[in-house]
């Protein structure tokens, strides 16, 4: 069993205690965070609750990740796997699609099936943005 034990040290410093491992982390005392209040749907939050629950997940690093995703969008290349930002990467012109910067791929050598799989995966991107993936300045 893994314990937690947290010191606090002033303002600046704090120690964890993992396991006999000793982590020392600074901790800004005008840090960048920032607290928000939001409404939401009573039956949303209760079974985002459960599930943040069962994830281990509190809520408020759910909601962190979605806004940190909504300010700068990344997707994984279907073909090497690196994680690219969506706003810095480019468009090919003969496919529509957004093109890796580490090995170029786009949707031209796909066949029908698979960019439709991969188009229809990038929907619930889109939703959950409220608009398209990229948007062109």
């Amino acid at each position: 069993m893994i314990r937690s034990i947290t010191f606090i040290y002033g303002a600046k410093f704090f120690i964890c205690v993992f396991t006999y491992k000793y982590v020392m982390r600074r901790v800004d005392t005008a840090s960048s965070r920032k607290k928000l209040t939001i409404t939401v749907d009573k039956e949303t939050l209760n079974k985002a609750k459960e599930v943040a629950e069962r994830k281990g997940i509190p809520i408020s690093r759910m909601i962190e990740n979605f806004l940190s995703f909504l300010a700068r969008p990344y997707v994984y290349c279907f073909k090497c796997g690196i994680r690219f930002e969506t706003n810095s990467s480019e468009i090919c012109v003969r496919c529509n699609w957004l093109k890796c910067p580490r090995c170029g791929a786009c949707g031209c050598g796909l066949s029908d099936e698979t960019a439709k799989a991969i188009f229809e995966m990038r929907k619930v991107y889109e939703d959950l943005l409220g608009g398209k993936v990229k948007i062109e300045c």
